[in-house]
């Protein structure tokens, strides 16, 4: 659903590395381990590391020009690249997330070799997939959120794209905020979506990025932000008015997106990947730690709110678990994910109650990365990343893998929707 992390890069902001994906993106910060993605943020407290991106990427989505039969409405020639663990890179595609609005229906979406945007459906379970079709020159997407079987949407890097026939065809629509990279989404109604991400900031770090749309991302605006809020990755909303979004700032709003307020962090916290709810009360946010290149043993970042989102605390996670950055939440429990550290599995973390967790090593050893989990059930998860250097899917029920595999004829080059 969504991506960010000291490292989804911040899915999505923790590894840093100096990029190049087709553009150039040059990564100045301390040196992290290359498992962990970054987005190049400052940490939510006084407590982490602080990653800076010297650079953008140059897209030609300029403001008002047809770039085939995609049109944007402002300029976005800066938007930033945001790699993604076990996501798209330049010259090998992949899926950077996926969304199941039911136990057998997935939609993920991602992008080609040329970082062009694509988009799969399986109608199993994460089983098989069919690639759906995008307009002309769509750039890679970020993140998707399916508010029902039919309605999904789906952002990325100056890009937002809607479907409304369970992800088979795509139309872009415009966002009213320039050189903006869009890395989470979340549709609590089929009208009401929000939208998160990071636009460059000339005085240092990326800022954070906001927009609402209230009839199910047709058309977008920007609501009324905190001041000198920090770049964000990912966004839930339990509720159609409660919304959590996290990064280098936990932010949080009780009217839908039109408003919304920082809050802090007990105990202090790095910078946060990845948020997903278990109620209307309670969320989990967590984010991969960088301290993982000097300790093995080192663990993620955890913050919960049990009260709605008024108060965060930190929550020590177990060791090991430092490259922990993608999670998904439901009533009956929590499973995250991260990036394969010096030739380990990729690691997969549950929890009941996202207090504590266990290491369920369910996809098998030869996945080395995860941009992105959907548990449309506590038990049932797709998972969507990479194998070795080829992009994949696994379908777990009760934490035992029982479907999946490659998947590089769907992000082998872009599909463009018939006219």
């Amino acid at each position: 659903m969504s991506r960010l992390g000291v490292g989804k890069s911040v899915r999505r902001f923790g590894r840093l590395r100096a990029v190049s994906r087709g553009r150039k993106v040059v990564a100045t910060s301390l040196a992290v381990v290359t498992s962990i993605v970054t987005i190049a943020t400052v940490a939510v407290v006084a407590v982490g590391a602080v990653n800076v991106l010297s650079s953008t990427s140059s897209p030609s989505h300029l403001n008002g020009v047809d770039a085939g039969r995609w049109v944007v409405a402002r300029d976005q020639s800066g938007a930033p690249v945001v790699p993604s663990s076990g996501g798209a890179a330049g010259g090998a595609g992949s899926f950077n997330a996926v969304s199941c609005p039911s136990a057998t229906e997935c939609v993920a979406v991602g992008g080609d070799a040329n970082l062009g945007g694509v988009a799969s459906t399986s109608l199993n379970g994460g089983g098989t997939w069919s690639q759906g079709a995008m307009e002309a020159n769509e750039p890679q997407l970020d993140a998707v959120d399916c508010s029902t079987t039919s309605v999904c949407v789906a952002v990325g890097q100056g890009a937002t794209v809607r479907s409304t026939d369970g992800g088979k065809t795509w139309t872009s629509n415009a966002i009213p905020t320039t050189n903006t990279t869009l890395l989470g989404v979340n549709c609590p109604s089929a009208t009401t979506c929000v939208s998160v991400g990071v636009s460059p900031n000339a005085t240092g770090p990326y800022g954070g990025q906001l927009l609402i749309s209230s009839n199910g991302g047709t058309t977008w605006s920007v609501p009324t932000l905190p001041a000198s809020m920090g770049a964000l990755g990912s966004v839930d909303c339990p509720t159609s008015t409660f919304c959590v979004a996290v990064g280098s700032s936990v932010v949080v709003s009780n009217d839908g997106g039109k408003t919304w307020a920082q809050r802090t962090v007990s105990g202090g916290t790095g910078v946060l990947r990845s948020v997903s709810c278990l109620s209307t009360t309670t969320c989990v946010a967590i984010g991969a730690n960088p301290g993982v290149a000097q300790d093995p043993n080192a663990a993620a970042f955890e913050t919960v709110t049990s009260d709605g989102g008024a108060t965060w605390s930190s929550v020590a996670m177990p060791p090991g678990s430092a490259t922990l950055d993608v999670l998904s939440c439901s009533s009956s429990g929590c499973q995250a994910a991260g990036s394969a550290f010096k030739g380990t599995a990729a690691p997969v973390f549950v929890s009941s109650s996202g207090s504590t967790w266990t290491a369920n090593q369910s996809l098998g050893a030869s996945v080395t990365a995860i941009s992105a989990i959907s548990c449309p059930t506590g038990t049932n998860c797709v998972f969507v990343g990479e194998k070795g250097k080829s992009p994949v899917t696994v379908s777990t029920v009760n934490g035992v893998a029982t479907s999946g595999g490659p998947v590089i004829a769907q992000v082998r080059a872009q599909r463009v929707v018939a006219r």
